[in-house]
């Protein structure tokens, strides 16, 4: 079943009415993390460390590939944490040096996902951009991938026991490897996509700084090509490192990106994003550093900002139907973002952010724009009897404070950090 979350808002001179709440777990819901469990190094050796820093943050998926040595561990963590994976898909001809995928290949693979990890499986993905590792002597790899997507989800689809699992497109990552793959609308049920802004914060407007496109390319240029109809969208990679002199940042705008990150596309309509990765690995260079996690398992910012924003906004169980607020945010609401959820208890958390830069791409040191003065009217007093401020700060640590509410008005500032508001009845 899938459940995509839209998020619409009616604004006027920066003022937000009548607006539908969002279930706040949905957003919990929406975030995922790369792992490399049949890697060597940190990811074998300390997978029990890691496993439990995956609970302390309350990550509720998991990307990987489809072998045993990752059955074993995504078993292992849908059993003790009830954390599921999308398993990547695309076994290649056997051979030394760049090889093809091999689609007669995929029966076997599918085999081995039914016997050994079917239950943690949440999506079967294509393979991962194949666009860069095919073998380069292939003129034919785009009709190679073509066919494999349509063996893939023709094969899954006639399974029995696979049919119901969702089929996320293979990953690529150029203008030209979207237009030259084309439409897989037949083949899929979710588009794929990788984006990744090097130095620049998360919708840096425009479609292309220091030759990184913006998110607007994304879903507006690039999703059509994949899916003309429109399938919900997931970035099973995205996120930012901190190896300054290859196009990296700064932990502390690491960890304000990536809080912004996840709530900026969920607001945009991306049904799950996966933060690349879990850990830094033993690479020299950027490769080593995308991880939550530096290696010896110490918290980056992001992590904290990730295990912050899951504390906050989850809320498991069934279904429920969320009701509207009627409110204002006026004051200086240059570039100010926010989603309103609410829990099964009724209480409403107003999430307010600045969507700015907090990294210089040429100094390479944070920024630290000036907070924005806001102010929060409610139009229905009764509804709400407490306002609490969940504010983050440059290390992604959370600073709560009661605010005040005066004539039904609350005053606080947006930052480029996350600010949430609870408002309870």
């Amino acid at each position: 079943m899938l459940f995509v979350v839209v998020v619409l808002f009616v604004v006027f001179n920066g003022a937000v009415e009548g607006t539908k709440a969002i279930p706040a777990d949905s957003f919990a819901n929406s975030i995922g993390v790369n792992t490399h469990w049949s890697y060597p190094g940190v990811y074998i050796n300390r997978y029990n460390d890691l496993k439990a820093k995956l609970a302390e943050a309350g990550i509720r998926y998991v990307r990987d590939h489809t072998n045993p040595a990752s059955y074993a561990r995504a078993n292992d963590l849908y059993e003790s944490l009830g954390i599921k994976t999308i398993t990547i898909s695309g076994r290649y001809k056997s051979g030394s040096g760049p090889h093809s995928l091999d689609p007669t290949q995929i029966q076997e693979e599918l085999n081995q996902m039914r016997y050994l990890g079917l239950q943690t499986v949440d999506s079967i993905e294509g393979p991962n951009e194949y666009d860069l590792e095919h073998d380069p002597r292939d003129p034919n790899w785009v009709e190679t991938l073509q066919n494999y997507t349509r063996v893939l989800y023709q094969t899954a689809k006639a399974d029995e026991k696979l049919r119901n699992i969702p089929i996320t497109a293979p990953s690529l990552t150029s203008l030209h490897a979207f237009e030259t793959v084309g439409n897989l609308d037949a083949y899929i049920d979710y588009v794929n996509m990788h984006p990744y802004f090097g130095v620049t914060w998360p919708n840096f407007p425009g479609w292309g700084v220091n030759g990184t496109y913006s998110l607007d390319w994304f879903l507006d240029y690039l999703r059509p090509r994949q899916s003309p109809s429109g399938k919900p969208i997931q970035f099973t990679e995205t996120g930012y490192h901190d190896f300054i002199p290859h196009n990296g940042v700064t932990e502390e705008a690491d960890g304000k990106y990536m809080a912004r990150s996840f709530m900026e596309f969920f607001r945009r309509g991306v049904y799950r994003i996966y933060k690349y990765e879990l850990v830094n690995q033993n690479i020299t260079g950027q490769e080593g550093n995308f991880g939550f996690l530096r290696a010896d398992l110490s918290e980056k910012p992001s992590f904290r900002a990730v295990k912050n924003l899951i504390g906050i906004l989850a809320d498991k169980g069934p279904q429920f139907q969320t009701n509207s607020l009627d409110y204002t945010l006026t004051g200086t609401t240059n570039d100010t973002r926010q989603i309103l959820f609410q829990k099964r208890n009724g209480d409403f958390y107003l999430v307010v952010w600045l969507e700015v830069e907090s990294f210089n791409i040429t100094t390479k040191v944070d920024l630290y724009p000036p907070p924005q003065p806001l102010l929060l009217t409610l139009q229905d007093s009764n509804k709400i009897s407490t306002a609490t401020l969940f504010a983050f700060n440059n290390t992604s640590d959370v600073d709560k404070t009661n605010l005040p509410i005066n004539n039904n008005q609350i005053h606080f500032n947006a930052t480029d950090k996350i600010n949430i508001i609870q408002l309870s009845v």
